[in-house]
């Protein structure tokens, strides 16, 4: 697998900003990646050394909502929680790093 196929996006909420400072960062992640995978694309996209990958793989979830009992569908995703190895490098994580 392509490093640059690894990150598909940066999770951005409430939650995951204010651990941003904390130098923790969330990323949506191809659903083959594994952990050297994600720490290896990191590192290359936004020049920043690693410390620690987690990950969590949410299934796809079927249910039924409303009085008609409509069918709706959730896929299934993989998100990783990234932290820094130096929490003072902390990055904007929809900036990718370019190269001159």
């Amino acid at each position: 697998m392509k490093l640059f196929d690894v990150i598909i996006r940066p999770v951005v909420t409430e939650k995951g900003l204010k651990d941003n400072a904390l130098g923790k960062h969330t990323f949506y992640v191809h659903k083959d990646s594994t952990k050297i995978d994600v720490k290896k694309a990191i590192e290359l996209l936004y020049g920043v050394a690693v410390k620690d990958v987690n990950i969590l793989k949410a299934p796809k979830k079927v249910r039924m909502i409303g009085r008609d009992r409509h069918i709706t569908k959730r896929k299934d995703y993989k998100k990783a929680f990234v932290t820094l190895l130096n929490k003072k490098n902390a990055f904007d994580p929809l900036k990718i790093k370019s190269e001159k």
